[in-house]
């Protein structure tokens, strides 16, 4: 899938290795890609690990608590990365480690705060008797928190375009997951429990990379108050916005746990496993649309950021297109094959519309990406809004009635106002610019 992106292979010196220029000699945009692809197959194998050896119910509760930690990524998206990802190539290079160091502090902050806040939701929990969400919500705050600080680590080499280096660390990361999870396999049935610990203690080999890479970052805490201040502008209407599209998109699990089951949420888990085998692409995109379409912006102007924008949004719509005609084919044996009994249930209509539906959001990327180059977060928040207000009352609505096969519908009717929102703002900028 060509994005047609700037050009971005660096020459090296010739004192460098042999191994060093073979790498140099692969655009570092296609390292994006590898590295999602390393990191999806490495998360492809926990549902899969849990549907396969503990079956379909095992599955939703992994399903459940893993709503929690992309609830808490989206919100750390929002707060400390996209600004951080935004700033980073405006600032002079030799201010850009303390402000790397700035951004590793707030994560960390942040991190702490979201264990606390959904520790203590376990506490309420445990107190209303309901143990089962309780012994989630316990492990998964902590688990969440280190899976936050291996994405932080990601992130500060995308900003720093080191796409090779966060290739590295993944791939090490990745290695250790999947064998930590064919150790336990190995032992017995992996539960959902034993999943999120399998992610969490690899995650924090994300510590002792940060103190390999200390050249790269430094904390001047002089800076840190300010930085958060500065990037406040931007983010608080992105927590905003993530706040109200999180609740949303992840109610969805929540709301069919309440009025169906766990089951049922297995079930919806082991459809998803589909649309995350585009992951590599649609996640890759985004990494590396984050830095590329700043600094296109920053080259270029509005009106080079809009064709660039134009570009990518239509390949991603061709491409989404072309996939769901393959989902409609051959999506149910493949579901089949990966989870055998854990797939009990999972049909074409189901796939169809949760692939239709996740996909969809997809396609917001890239003019996400240009509304906040242009300073334009007010206008998110405001299509973040109604799309949590069609969420929950058409999407929500819709599944009380259908049930699991209405998910995909409501998340697609709230991504297409969004969509027409934010882009007839675009073209109003690109015209008056």
């Amino acid at each position: 899938m060509s994005l047609h992106a700037p050009q971005t292979v660096v020459a090296r010196g010739a004192t460098s290795s042999g191994g060093r220029r073979a790498i140099d000699m692969v655009p570092r945009g296609l390292w994006v890609f590898i590295d999602q692809a390393v990191v999806s197959l490495a998360n492809f194998a926990a549902p899969i690990a849990v549907g396969r050896s503990a079956g379909q119910e095992e599955l939703g509760y992994f399903v459940l608590g893993f709503s929690i930690y992309l609830f808490t990524l989206g919100l750390a998206r929002a707060m400390v990365w996209t600004a951080f990802t935004r700033r980073t190539p405006q600032l002079d290079v030799a201010d850009r480690p303390a402000y790397a160091g700035s951004a590793t502090v707030h994560l960390l902050v942040f991190a702490a705060v979201s264990c606390g806040l959904t520790l203590l939701v376990a506490t309420g929990a445990w107190a209303l008797g309901y143990r089962l969400y309780a012994w989630l919500l316990t492990l998964v705050g902590p688990c969440a928190a280190a899976m936050l600080l291996r994405e932080h680590v990601r992130r500060l080499g995308l900003a720093r375009f080191d796409f090779f280096d966060v290739f590295l660390f993944d791939a090490v990361v990745s290695i250790a997951q999947v064998l930590l999870l064919v150790w336990i396999a190995v032992r017995g049935t992996v539960c959902a429990n034993d999943a999120f610990l399998a992610l969490a203690v690899t995650s924090m080999l994300a510590v002792p990379w940060l103190l390999l890479k200390s050249g790269a970052w430094r904390i001047d805490w002089r800076r840190v108050i300010p930085d958060w201040n500065e990037n406040w502008s931007i983010t608080k209407w992105l927590a905003g916005g993530a706040t109200a599209v999180l609740l949303g998109k992840e109610g969805y699990n929540w709301l069919l746990s309440v009025i169906a089951s766990i089951a049922e949420l297995g079930r919806l888990g082991a459809a998803r496993v589909i649309v995350q085998m585009t992951n590599p692409l649609v996640i890759g995109v985004s990494n590396y649309l984050g830095p590329v379409s700043a600094k296109v912006h920053a080259d270029n102007g509005v009106a080079g950021l809009w064709r660039y924008t134009v570009r990518t949004t239509a390949v991603m719509a061709s491409s989404i297109g072309a996939f769901l005609l393959g989902v409609a084919v051959v999506g149910v044996p493949i579901v089949q094959l990966i989870f055998g009994k854990a797939a009990e249930g999972v049909t074409t209509l189901l796939l169809v519309t949760l692939t239709a539906g996740l996909l969809s959001e997809a396609l917001l990327i890239p003019i996400e990406y240009a509304m906040v180059n242009l300073g334009r977060t007010r206008l998110m928040f405001k299509t973040a809004i109604m799309r949590l207000v069609v969420n929950g009352s058409i999407g929500f609505g819709l599944v009380g009635l259908f049930g699991a096969e209405a998910i995909g519908v409501g998340m697609l009717l709230g991504s297409l106002v969004a969509l027409a929102w934010q882009w007839a703002a675009f073209a109003q900028e690109a015209r008056d610019e």
